[in-house]
């Protein structure tokens, strides 16, 4: 069994907090099989003493792993397993890093899906043009086997141009490491062949960018937002 390692100062310079640092370690357990699909965990007063921390870390660092599908809370029966990552996840991501992917997708789903609101209802012709080409570079892709992660930024850099604010052409620019290794981890663990994952992806762009041609803004961003929501399950769910 992996022993529990202290946590210790609940922000470092990397920005990284006590619950990120509970969020990878029960992560871990659960994608090394040490704590398997139907595992009932300790309690959060149990928890929280293991970790050295207090209840209300152990809840943040839950709740995440709620939100990644992978734990099941009852009332009366407690926190369960009900979803097991690839341990391979950790492997390729950076000593540390799990926590920070995972969060760059939460960051992303709203503001990304706001970007998308803001190019549907700006409606520029030029910048929707922008955008179809970014999704004629992805078909191309498909077709020639390639990795994608080039042709899937360039369309979210291209709606946030569309939105005609570059604060969020800055804020998605400065993610796109995050954004690389997200792709990279989720091309390597799929089960998919690698046309059909890039033509699911590339499907759920095209239904965003329908919904910014028509100048249907609600709906761009909710698109974005599921989109969003579903590269996220693919990288650390696997589905």
């Amino acid at each position: 069994m992996s022993e529990s390692v202290p946590l210790q100062n609940p922000k470092g310079a990397s920005g990284r907090t006590l619950s990120d640092a509970v969020y990878e370690q029960v992560y871990e357990r659960i994608s090394s099989g040490e704590w398997s699909e139907g595992t009932r965990l300790p309690t959060e007063v149990e928890m929280a003493d293991k970790f050295g921390v207090s209840r209300t870390v152990i809840r943040e660092a839950l709740l995440r792993l709620r939100i990644d599908g992978l734990v099941a809370s009852k009332q009366g029966a407690g926190t369960r397993v009900i979803g097991a990552p690839s341990q391979r996840v950790m492997e390729f991501a950076e000593p540390g890093s799990v926590a920070d992917i995972q969060r760059c997708y939460e960051f992303r789903v709203g503001i990304e899906g706001e970007a998308a609101r803001l190019a549907a209802q700006r409606n520029s012709k030029t910048r929707i043009a922008d955008i179809e080409a970014a999704l004629e570079a992805m078909d191309r892709c498909i077709i020639e086997g390639g990795l994608g992660a080039d042709e899937d930024i360039a369309f979210h850099i291209a709606v946030a141009q569309a939105s005609e604010n570059d604060y969020f052409v800055r804020t998605i620019k400065s993610v796109t490491r995050a954004i690389r290794v997200g792709i990279a981890i989720a091309a390597t663990l799929s089960t998919r062949p690698s046309r059909e994952r890039l033509t699911i992806a590339n499907n759920e762009h095209r239904a965003i960018f329908a919904a910014i041609r028509n100048g249907e803004a609600e709906l761009a961003r909710e698109r974005m937002q599921a989109h969003i929501e579903s590269a996220r399950r693919r990288v650390f769910v696997g589905r």
